[in-house]
């Protein structure tokens, strides 16, 4: 098993616990993301201790995360969860394959079809062998699908690197500090730099040549935070950004 990959995920819970009270506006998102994370937490050691990384052998475990979203998710979730309920083996099947080749699905079954593949493929990119640090393309070189959230941090090799976090096995691998992955944009002076006052570490990075943003956790200044859930936390920045018109390149779990 994966000790560090394990106590990651029980420090992201922890993380989240504390944010809960740092942001009060989110803690009705927050409180239902916990009970995601502790069913992703169980369903990982489990899938570890089998050392399975085959989503096809564990849909039996889907069932129990959609349980968990008629129990205590949105009421659109909810109504989602009680179709998919309905559903058999195989048609569960069929639209999860065809959300992982066309990486797309309604909000709410990307919820749930991201939160349910999160363990298996974060079991696959344990066992990866691309080179993280000269990958520097907009998909992840695990699953191929989009980062959701960047951060940058200082290393041995790199200081001050930016690196992008893959929405589906939170793959993080070093990119350009100044690109845009929409429209290859490195004009500096086309970017702008956007944060709350007194929540510095947390900046959305704006392309004004394509109206499209990256979210940013700078872990020089909050060397605790987890960019997956720190990102979670501060979704005002996100409703912000709407409001003027940009787009995130890819989407959050929740769909912001």
């Amino acid at each position: 098993m994966s000790i560090v990959r394990l106590k990651e995920r029980e420090y992201s819970i922890s993380r989240l616990q504390h944010l809960k009270a740092k942001h009060p506006e989110a803690e009705e998102i927050l409180s239902f993301m916990e009970k995601v994370l502790r069913w992703q937490l169980d369903f990982y050691e489990k899938l570890e201790n089998k050392g399975e990384s085959n989503w096809r052998k564990g849909l039996k475990e889907f069932y129990s995360l959609l349980e968990l979203c008629i129990s205590y998710g949105s009421e659109t979730l909810r109504e989602t969860a009680q179709s998919l309920m309905a559903l058999g083996k195989e048609e569960i099947e069929k639209l999860i394959a065809e959300f992982l080749k066309e990486r797309w699905a309604p909000e709410e079954e990307r919820f749930i079809f991201l939160s349910f593949l999160n363990p298996f493929f974060s079991i696959m990119a344990e066992s990866t062998d691309a080179d993280l640090k000269n990958w520097l393309k907009e998909k992840c070189p695990v699953c191929g699908f989009r980062p959701s959230v960047s951060y940058i941090m200082d290393t041995e090799d790199v200081e001050g690197g930016r690196y992008l976090s893959c929405v589906l096995c939170n793959t993080g691998w070093l990119y350009y500090r100044t690109k845009c992955p929409k429209c290859g944009n490195v004009e500096d002076d086309h970017f702008e730099y956007i944060h709350e006052e007194g929540n510095r570490y947390v900046q959305l990075h704006v392309c004004k040549k394509c109206n499209t943003y990256l979210k940013v956790i700078d872990l020089r200044v909050d060397g605790l935070a987890v960019p997956h859930i720190d990102d979670l936390a501060t979704l005002s920045l996100d409703l912000w950004a709407r409001q003027q018109g940009f787009e995130r390149y890819e989407k959050n779990l929740l769909g912001l």
